[in-house]
């Protein structure tokens, strides 16, 4: 439920969650949720609507964001597909494997970026591994067989992380001080309860500010 942070452990649970590209299927848990990034109360409720019409007779599901505006028929085959696989792996179970036994594994992580980030609003993936292109166009030719061509392969002599300028981003990521387009600046700490934000106007003078709540503010 909840990663480990510090010196504090994970929180976890004993109830499976099988994600799929639009919805997550919750064997033991008789639940209907819908994603909370989906803004607008109309799209909810028809989505809400949609999924109880398909709901299994055990179970729950969960929209995920990613499945605003799609049909039922794309919805049922996602939830289908789901049901299926608990279905394999209950059917494993039962089998009288010896414990411990692996009855599923999770896509890695090449394949579940793929699965849940590959939406309409990126244009293409460049990967610069001739073996994990080939697996993710394989991959997503099974959900979406029209967006193969927007797989694309990396050969060139540089490497890719600087030839996109990924170093740089990933170094201003996770920099501790943040600077703003005002000239002020950020600091950024993590403690075991709490994460501080420190807000400092730095150079910002407030151009045009009258006073210095109004610079603060602006800041």
């Amino acid at each position: 439920i909840k990663d480990a942070i510090g010196t504090k452990g994970a929180r976890c649970t004993s109830h499976v969650s099988l994600p799929g590209r639009y919805v997550v299927y919750v064997p033991t848990v008789d639940h209907i949720g819908i994603s909370k990034r989906i803004g607008s109360d109309k799209e909810r409720a028809r989505l809400r609507e949609t999924i109880e019409s398909m709901k299994p007779p055990s179970g729950g599901l969960i929209v995920r964001t990613v499945a605003e505006g799609l049909t039922k028929k794309q919805l049922k085959q996602d939830v289908g597909y789901l049901v299926r696989l608990w279905g394999e792996i209950a059917k494993k179970k039962e089998e009288g494997l010896k414990a411990p036994a692996l009855l599923m594994s999770e896509l890695d992580l090449v394949l579940k970026v793929a699965r849940d980030l590959f939406t309409d609003d990126v244009d293409e993936v460049v990967i610069d591994d001739k073996h994990q292109f080939d697996r993710l166009c394989r991959f997503v030719e099974m959900f979406a067989p029209d967006r193969v061509k927007d797989v694309l392969y990396y050969d060139e002599e540089e490497p890719i992380f600087d030839a996109y300028g990924i170093s740089d981003e990933i170094g201003r990521a996770l920099s501790r001080k943040v600077p703003l387009p005002s000239g002020g600046y950020l600091i950024i700490d993590q403690a075991e309860a709490l994460t501080a934000i420190d807000v400092n106007t730095g150079r910002f003078v407030g151009k045009g500010s009258k006073d210095m709540e109004e610079t603060i503010l602006k800041t």
